[in-house]
């Protein structure tokens, strides 16, 4: 009786720990990797490749919110190197740059006069062996200024004066499935409008359509009306073999 207690109370803790464990599964972050497909070869701080903020799809392989990222994110880039270039006395130690951008005048006391924002940050490790770099939350939030990234409008990673590179790789840990990316009013506005103008000329499209088959419905109906009528006036004259006006039947 007992080892039946026993074993019933273990099924509900297993039961338990299941529920458990698929209810923190659904609600853990994600990780989110980037297409890397247009990166180009850079050298001397240029760019290898820029992911943007795209409202119509934030979420593609080829965009990222930086809204979506949590404290403990982690922003790990992989790359060749074309040519080294390492000169000791202008060495900055990693071959890859990582830059926040904006031009939207963000929430950060580093924003120019002019709206803008650059801001470069660099590798929390560097693993030469496998060429990665993995920057750190807290080092973007530093060099940004701000952990408000609603007006982040590009993620750049740039080549330093160490190597020519190529950027080959881009995974962004612990990732939220949706950002809250700020949006400029005019731009929502317009998109707004011209969503409301589709939706005028779908509806006017239904109604011509409607409006069509149902004059189709009333011309057939008339036709088969008028044909009907016809044959009622007529009687079959067996003399002849044809239909002819009643009137004229004898």
């Amino acid at each position: 009786m007992r080892n039946g207690i026993f074993k019933k109370f273990a099924s509900v803790l297993m039961a338990a720990g299941i529920m458990t464990g698929s209810a923190l599964t659904a609600f853990a972050d994600g990780d989110v990797t980037l297409d890397c497909s247009d990166a180009i070869e850079s050298e001397g701080w240029t760019q290898s490749v820029k992911f943007g903020y795209n409202r119509e799809d934030p979420n593609g392989a080829k965009n990222f919110d930086a809204t979506r990222m949590t404290p403990d994110s982690v922003i790990k880039v992989t790359y060749d190197i074309v040519e080294d270039h390492f000169d000791e006395t202008q060495a900055t130690g990693y071959p890859v740059e990582l830059i926040f951008q904006s031009w939207s005048y963000p929430d950060s006391p580093l924003a120019g006069s002019d709206g803008s924002l650059w801001a470069k940050v660099a590798p929390a490790t560097v693993d030469a062996a496998s060429n990665t770099e993995e920057f750190a939350y807290a080092d973007i939030v530093a060099a940004y200024g701000s952990d408000n990234f609603e007006k982040v409008d590009a993620v750049l990673f740039g080549s330093t004066n160490d190597a020519k590179i190529l950027v080959t790789g881009v995974t962004i840990t612990n990732c939220k499935d949706e950002g809250d990316h700020w949006v400029d009013p005019s731009i929502a506005q317009a998109a707004e409008e011209a969503e409301k103008k589709e939706k005028a000329n779908t509806k006017k499209n239904i109604i011509g359509i409607v409006v069509g088959i149902a004059a189709g419905v009333i011309v057939a109906v008339g036709v088969v009306w008028f044909i009907i009528s016809s044959k009622s006036r007529e009687a079959f004259d067996v003399t002849t073999g044809e239909f002819v006006d009643k009137k004229d039947a004898k």
